[in-house]
Formats: C-alpha cells, sequence, structure tokens
C-alpha cells in the first residue's frame, strides 16, 4: 500500500512538473515601427500603394538569422501589429509622390536581423504610371549595422533600412514621372 501511494504521489508530482514546464509564462514585448508615431498631413490610397510581404516575414515574432543557416522566430519580441501592416500604412504616408498617382508595389522579402549584427531588408517593386504604359521596377537590399544589443535597436535599425530603401524607390519614381 505504501508503494502505491509513493508511486501515486511520484505521478502526481511529474504531472505538476511537466503542467508546469507547458503553462510557463513570459512577458511578451511588442515593436513597431518608430516613424509611425509621427504624425502625417497626407496619406496616399492603399488601392495606389500596396505591400506584398514573403511568408518569412510574415510572422507576428521578429526574425533573427543565427548562423547562414539556422532562423529563430522570437517568441517573446513581437510586431505590435503585423509587420505588413505597418509597412502598407508607411509606404500609404511616405510614397506621396504625383499626388499619389500610379501604382507602387512593394514585395518585402526579408526583414530581419543577423548574425553579424546587422538589420538586413530586401525585396523589389514596381511603379506604373497612371493613364501611360510606362512601368519602371527595380530590387532593393539595404544592411544598417545595429548602434546597440537588443530587439529595440533591431527594431530601429530595421526601420531606418526601411526609410532608406523608401528614398531609393522614390527617386526613381520620381525620375520616371518627371519631378
Amino acid at each position: 500500500m505504501k508503494i502505491k501511494n509513493v508511486l501515486a504521489g511520484s505521478v502526481s508530482l511529474a504531472a505538476l512538473f511537466l503542467a508546469g514546464c507547458s503553462s510557463q509564462s513570459y512577458n511578451i514585448t511588442q515593436y513597431r515601427l518608430p516613424h509611425l508615431s509621427q504624425s502625417v498631413d497626407a496619406i496616399c490610397p492603399a488601392s495606389q500603394r500596396s505591400i506584398v510581404v514573403g511568408e518569412a516575414a510574415s510572422k507576428m515574432g521578429i526574425q533573427i538569422q543565427q548562423d547562414e543557416t539556422r532562423w529563430h522566430t522570437a517568441k517573446q519580441h513581437r510586431w505590435s501589429t503585423p509587420l505588413s501592416n505597418q509597412l502598407q500604412r508607411s509606404i500609404q504616408r511616405l510614397m506621396l509622390n504625383d499626388d499619389c498617382t500610379g501604382l507602387l508595389t512593394v514585395t518585402i522579402e526579408d526583414f530581419y536581423g543577423s548574425y553579424n549584427s546587422h538589420a538586413v531588408i530586401a525585396g523589389h517593386w514596381q511603379y506604373e504610371m497612371e493613364n501611360s504604359a510606362n512601368t519602371v521596377s527595380g530590387a532593393f537590399t539595404e544592411k544598417v549595422p545595429l548602434k546597440a544589443d537588443g530587439y529595440a535597436a533591431l527594431v530601429n535599425a530595421l526601420d531606418e533600412a526601411w526609410l532608406h530603401s523608401m528614398d531609393t524607390i522614390s527617386l526613381s519614381v520620381n525620375s520616371m514621372s518627371g519631378d
């Protein structure tokens, strides 16, 4: 009888231990691209400025490249709203050229922190002038070194890389439209 009680007690302790491990709580920190906190006077409609975010960049957790072959999606460090939503709002705010005429589509393939302490974004874009058959397109890659350790520094560097990319695209679009 004592062995039965000891076994039952051991099984109960093991179950409690396993339940404690599986329900372990942790704090979640949410991030937003810093430039989205600034107020704006105008935005372009989403039908004229659109974002396509690839599968790797569409996860809620911030992406980290651990080495050349291993990737990690942070569980505790997440985007406050999906990255695609943040980038969509951003492109509507930043790409106001031609009074929002023409159709600009930006595809994001990479948006992550690299193992060598850089924020990396890459993708391609296409702009079609309104009432014209003229189209211009291009690719972009931006790598910005982190100024400090941690996810906040990574988000700031990703924001900086994104803004650099938007400037580059804007220059190409403006040269096409004659601005």
